[in-house]
């Protein structure tokens, strides 16, 4: 670059030396007039955008958005800016501000339906560069095996009501102590599962969980749920399903373990929300 800008000096040093008379309206005055070259912009992605995979970095290179009326993975719901923070708090910090952010979006806590939030973020590159925007990604997860589901339509307001991606009565598949699937259905229908609520533990990893902990836990958000006394009388009324994050999403910030009303296998019909201690009886019993 330096070369070609010396080549081009003494060219026109050249032609000025060799031409006297200046046509009419030319001062030949070379530094004034002269507008500076237009300032350097950062790529900055757009919301109410949809993408062909849910990923962690965004780059200009691979920024395709596709219409969210065709198949996608990835929808993003909000863009927001984070202030000049090292590499290892960026992730953590857009996550948690991602988790409040999307509210307005879906119509309720992304906690509570099958979703999978992602929060996207420049490359190093690009941070080094001044970028300081972060996205907030979404995208919907299968109950019954975990997996990303294609969509053909938007997520915007999906919390709202009775939507399919909001976490409601289901019919779970539970092989030993280990729930293998969920399987969603209305709450008219039988069902022997229906989501209760969250709560959030405090521990530092998923792995920390104690199934006393998630027990203690559990109860406390059914009895809520369901309008009973929250002391030790819960136990012998409702047994409980408890959903902890994996160890990826517990890192980013999500502590979140979703709960759900069970009675052991046996069929309900209809939400058991307040449902009181007449229709949950004691009728479990520890020794």
């Amino acid at each position: 670059m330096r070369r070609w800008a010396a080549a081009l000096a003494g060219a026109l040093v050249l032609a000025l030396s060799g031409c006297s008379d200046l046509p009419g309206g030319v001062d030949g005055d070379l530094t004034n007039g002269w507008s500076g070259p237009p300032a350097a912009r950062q790529f900055r992605p757009a919301a109410a955008q949809c993408h062909p995979n849910l990923v962690e970095r965004g780059t200009l290179e691979e920024y395709a958005p596709v219409a969210c009326g065709g198949p996608h993975l990835a929808e993003t719901a909000v863009i927001a800016d984070l202030p000049d923070l090292p590499a290892a708090a960026r992730a953590g910090r857009a996550f948690r501000e991602c988790s409040e952010r999307v509210t307005p979006f879906l119509g309720g806590d992304w906690r509570t339906g099958w979703l999978v939030l992602q929060p996207v973020l420049p490359s190093p590159e690009a941070w080094r560069g001044g970028a300081r925007w972060y996205r907030c990604d979404l995208a919907e997860a299968s109950p019954v095996d975990g997996e990303l589901v294609r969509r053909t339509s938007s997520l915007k307001g999906s919390l709202k009501g009775t939507g399919k991606v909001r976490m409601s009565c289901a019919n779970p598949k539970i092989a030993g102590e280990r729930v293998t699937e969920m399987r969603p259905v209305a709450c008219a229908t039988r069902h022997t599962a229906e989501f209760a609520g969250i709560f959030v533990s405090k521990r530092a990893s998923a792995a920390g969980l104690t199934p006393a902990e998630l027990e203690k836990g559990c109860h406390k958000v059914i009895a809520t749920f369901a309008g009973l006394p929250a002391d030790s009388s819960v136990r012998h009324r409702v047994g409980w399903l408890g959903f902890p994050p994996d160890d990826a999403s517990w890192q980013l910030g999500d502590h979140a373990i979703r709960c759900f009303l069970w009675l052991n296998g046996e069929p309900m019909t209809g939400s058991y929300k307040k449902a009181g201690t007449r229709k949950l009886k004691i009728h479990y019993v520890y020794r």
